[in-house]
């Protein structure tokens, strides 16, 4: 082989080598398990989330069957917002159900004996609205006796439904609830009416969004932004029967006693 020819083939296979080390590398496929991306919740917690009935112990909503829903209305009672709230409700004929605050009771004894009197059902909200997740056995065991006791010197029930403040419970709160023989409340729909919402967004999140058994949040307490809230009860209401739906009591649409 000449010089020539030598160089020749010297050339193209240095013009090859070029060609096949700026060539960018295929990126590898890379295999996903379809099952890493569930996330898989421990037994012993999942009846925690809400959406989960423990029938006899916790509620977050009655029969899916049946087209009733429950009115609920916690922190009260006090002067302002509970008296407007009892008049649409006798207006409109409806019951409903208010997790009380054992101070506010104390503080406004005269506004539970009318919430009872008007045939409405009152909840254990705790004495102080404490967070029960952040307690001890004792002091959870505490904050339902107390509250019970008051609004059993004011109406002679005890009440046997219990509604945890912001709905935060552990197993800890729980064991210390079941051990009274009461039952945990929670809800299936928070109006969120306690940051003041005007009466549009309350029903907006209210009328579009009902099921069958559903128990409806809203508050009478000490709060300045409630007057969206207490404006949009009575159309919630009035639409509501319109779409066929009967209004109760916790009690009547979990089918539970209410007091001890």
């Amino acid at each position: 082989m000449n010089k020539q020819k030598r160089l020749l083939i010297c050339f193209l296979l240095s013009i090859i080598f070029l060609v096949t080390s700026c060539t960018p590398a295929k990126k590898p496929e890379t295999q996903v398990n379809p099952e890493m991306r569930q996330e898989t919740i421990p037994a012993d917690m999942d009846k925690y989330k809400r959406g989960h009935n423990i029938p006899g112990k916790l509620y977050w909503a009655g029969s899916a069957q049946d087209k009733k829903i429950a009115l609920t209305f916690d922190d009260g009672p006090e002067n302002e917002w509970t008296p407007k709230i009892l008049a649409i409700l006798k207006e409109q004929q409806v019951k409903a159900t208010f997790f009380v605050i054992g101070r506010q009771a104390q503080a406004y004894p005269e506004m539970v004996r009318k919430i009872d009197e008007n045939g409405h059902i009152i909840g254990n909200h705790t004495f102080d609205h404490a967070d029960l997740t952040k307690l001890n056995a004792p002091s959870v065991k505490n904050e339902i006796a107390e509250c019970a006791l008051v609004i059993n010197r004011i109406i002679g029930k005890t009440p046997a439904l219990v509604r945890p403040p912001f709905g935060f419970h552990n197993e800890i709160a729980d064991t210390a609830i079941y051990s009274r023989n009461n039952k945990i409340i929670l809800w299936s729909l928070d109006t969120d009416d306690w940051q003041g919402p005007n009466a549009a967004t309350i029903k907006e999140r209210v009328i579009p969004k009902v099921k069958n058994g559903y128990i409806i949040l809203q508050h009478n307490g000490v709060n300045p932004h409630l007057g969206g809230s207490v404006e949009a009860l009575p159309v919630i209401i009035e639409e509501l029967k319109k779409q066929g739906y009967t209004f109760v009591t916790i009690a009547e649409l979990l089918e539970v006693q209410p007091y001890e």
